[in-house]
């Protein structure tokens, strides 16, 4: 008697479900389009549509989407950093998250961090661009170029 009770509360339940609509759906933020003050060696990946970015001194942060797997985008952005003069001193794949370390010799270091999104069939894009100001920033760039074996 209570196993037939627990299958039809878990037929009942597994039905409902089915019928429900979300509760919320997903909206991405509004593309805001690439500034012109961005510096002439940032690499930015075609046919992302900016979200935000941040312009401070010569650091550069900005975020945006896009539809193309995380796979494609890791894949379309080694390219863009080399075009730009950039060295991949690190990377890591894990097929829904992946990031580009770059640095160009030791005095720029930056990367690009792709997510899945939140709304589906979205990726999630981030990249950072950073003048190293201080020694240890620099010291860090080439303990990183040494250890990874990348460049």
């Amino acid at each position: 008697m209570a196993a037939a009770l627990v299958l039809s509360l878990l037929s009942a339940c597994s039905a409902e479900a089915e019928s429900e609509e979300p509760v919320a759906s997903c909206s991405l933020p509004p593309s805001i389009g690439s500034p012109s003050d961005l510096p002439p060696d940032f690499p930015a990946i075609e046919g992302v549509s900016l979200t935000e970015v941040q312009l401070k001194k010569k650091f550069v942060a900005t975020e945006g989407y896009d539809r193309r797997s995380v796979e494609e985008l890791f894949d379309a952005a080694r390219p863009v950093l080399e075009e730009h003069g950039f060295d991949v001193v690190n990377s890591d794949f894990e097929g829904f998250e992946a990031e580009l370390y770059f640095a160009k010799g030791d005095s720029l270091a930056g990367i690009v961090a792709l997510r899945e999104a939140v709304c589906d069939g979205y990726v999630k894009v981030n990249v950072i661009y950073d003048p190293l100001e201080t020694e240890a920033a620099r010291k860090a760039v080439r303990k990183t170029r040494r250890l990874s074996g990348e460049r």
